[in-house]
């Protein structure tokens, strides 16, 4: 099935957020031009045209993988195309901003194992390998609405059927890396989605995790770790993230 563009206009939209990277003035201080747009938000506006095209067949059990190689600036208008598997999102200077693919999923279930460990009493400065201590919190239907108004989700089936935003999701990811590790400036680099079930709202939503790799490059220390979002602990979604969450103060 074919998949029409869509464009958006990208938005900052919790610009008071715990990670200073979406504020101006931290954001100009690592060699950005402002705040930046955070890569969940582009990763929900990424899922809108696939969404709008493939349904809730696609949202239970479809794939997505986004790398984030450009930053984007609240404001700047985004085209999100797809060419067979191959995922592009293009900023208004033509330039590619995001990389990636997305397709029905290969119809395996959870291929990782996540226990449910305790959050750390004390915040570390660095992730180690192993597992994060789970995440839980209540989502409602009225979070996820607001969600939607706030990154001008079109697609309707989120109002209509109650179901979780995958953007919605992957920001439990986020917070996931937030209540385990003492962060500053910090910057999401892509994500490697599966879907594996609808998260219908309400919902109790639980976030599991490992930590696979730490490392550095160019100066930044990255973190790679793998999470399980799951509904009322049904799993819906099975994410292979990757994060910058040091920067170099070169």
């Amino acid at each position: 099935m074919s998949v029409s563009p869509y464009v958006v206009i990208a938005r900052n939209i919790d610009p008071d957020a715990d990670n200073a990277i979406h504020a101006d003035d931290v954001a100009q201080q690592h060699g950005f031009s402002g705040a930046l747009v955070p890569g969940v938000e582009l990763f929900a506006y990424a899922t809108s045209p696939l969404v709008a095209a493939w349904g809730l067949p696609w949202l239970s059990s479809g794939r997505i993988d986004l790398r984030f190689r450009r930053p984007v600036y609240d404001g700047e208008q985004l085209v999100v195309s797809l060419a067979g598997s191959a995922l592009t999102v293009v900023g208004p200077d033509e330039e590619v901003r995001s990389v990636g693919s997305a397709g029905p999923a290969d119809g395996a279930g959870v291929r990782g194992s996540y226990v449910d460990a305790p959050l750390p009493s004390a915040l570390p400065a660095d992730p180690v390998r192993g597992p994060l201590g789970t995440v839980r919190l209540s989502g409602t239907v009225a979070d996820n609405l607001a969600y939607c108004d706030a990154i001008t989700e079109p697609v309707a089936p989120y109002r209509s059927e109650a179901v979780a935003h995958p953007g919605a999701l992957l920001r439990l990811v986020n917070l996931l890396l937030m209540s385990n590790v003492a962060l500053g400036p910090w910057v999401h680099t892509s994500s490697s989605c599966r879907f594996l079930g609808l998260a219908r709202l309400p919902a109790q939503l639980t976030v599991r995790g490992n930590v696979t790799e730490v490392f550095q490059r160019n100066g930044h220390d990255y973190v790679h770790y793998d999470a399980l979002v799951l509904a009322d602990d049904k799993p819906v979604l099975e994410v292979d993230h990757t994060a910058i969450y040091r920067l170099s103060d070169a």
